[in-house]
């Protein structure tokens, strides 16, 4: 479903978004951001929450904070020590170890009340 628009982004941040970028590209990330977080679909009206919230993932893609590859392996835990010298890591595993941006993080609590949970599967044994 698309969500957001040039339009509706436009709307919402001015004329001026995406001059530093494509806007049809940042749209396209934008609805597939959207559509990831399993909203609702909207036959007529999309709340200006999510609308909202588009727009600001539209504008995270064209400053180039949004879809970025991990630099670092993903590593759960790993220490060592040599004599009195001692060096760790840990690294999250998942969407939820990666940074946030200040607009993600926006969106993310715009659309919060529109979510819906994910189906929930229960095996049954056999009779």
């Amino acid at each position: 479903m698309n969500y957001v628009t040039i339009d509706t982004v436009t709307d919402v941040l001015g004329a001026d978004w995406a001059t530093s970028g494509d806007g049809n590209t940042a749209v396209l990330l934008a609805n597939a951001w959207l559509n990831e977080k399993r909203l609702p679909l909207y036959d007529d009206v999309v709340p200006d929450s999510i609308l909202h919230a588009g727009a600001y993932i539209a504008k995270e893609v064209i400053a180039g904070n949004m879809y970025q590859g991990r630099k670092d392996g993903i590593v759960v835990s790993k220490s060592v020590k040599a004599g009195p010298v001692t060096s760790s890591k840990t690294y999250a595993a998942g969407a939820d170890g990666q940074a946030l941006s200040a607009g993600e993080s926006m969106a993310l609590a715009l659309i919060a009340p529109f979510k819906t949970a994910p189906p929930l599967i229960v095996e049954l044994g056999r009779f």
